[in-house]
């Protein structure tokens, strides 16, 4: 559910956003608009340039201690901003997982016409080879899938 408030949509805790962005991304942006280059950053924190770039990128996450030097580093913005963030992409994240199901597609490959996902998964599949393909769809799809399952006789296997 949402609610509009000047202009803004404010998200309940059970939305999932369609785009989900890393608080390190937030840090990145936070960097450039004051122009400080990473590796400087880094160096006035006492973090190697590599771990901060993987935190930037969303390949790290935010953990008490980097929050607590970031913090140091910035001011005006403490360390339970950090963590906050943090938490809530953690939560968003988990949320979207529990809203989508991984299926395993199975079919044999005879032509796009008649088995699309299976001349995806492996276009150059000879007449008759079996192919797997897995695919993460919303919930809210799952019958929708299992129909088509059903009229192309792929076989669906939950993962």
């Amino acid at each position: 559910m949402e609610t509009r408030n000047d202009g803004f949509v404010l998200l309940d805790e059970n939305t999932v956003p369609a785009l989900i962005l890393h608080p390190g991304g937030m840090l990145g942006e936070e960097l450039k608009a004051r122009g400080i280059k990473q590796k400087d950053f880094a160096a006035q924190i006492g973090m190697q340039a590599s771990h901060l770039s993987a935190l930037i990128n969303g390949a790290r996450n935010f953990t008490q201690a980097v929050a607590d030097k970031v913090a140091r580093g910035l001011d005006n913005i403490p360390a339970s901003f950090w963590m906050g963030l943090q938490e809530q992409y953690n939560r968003r994240i988990n949320l979207k997982k529990q809203q989508s199901l991984s299926l395993l597609v199975a079919g044999y490959s005879h032509s796009m016409e008649t088995e699309p996902v299976a001349a995806l998964a492996s276009p150059a599949a000879e007449y008759g080879t079996k192919v797997n393909y897995g695919i993460t769809i919303p919930l809210k799809d799952k019958d929708l899938l299992e129909t088509l399952s059903k009229r192309m006789g792929w076989k669906l296997e939950s993962k």
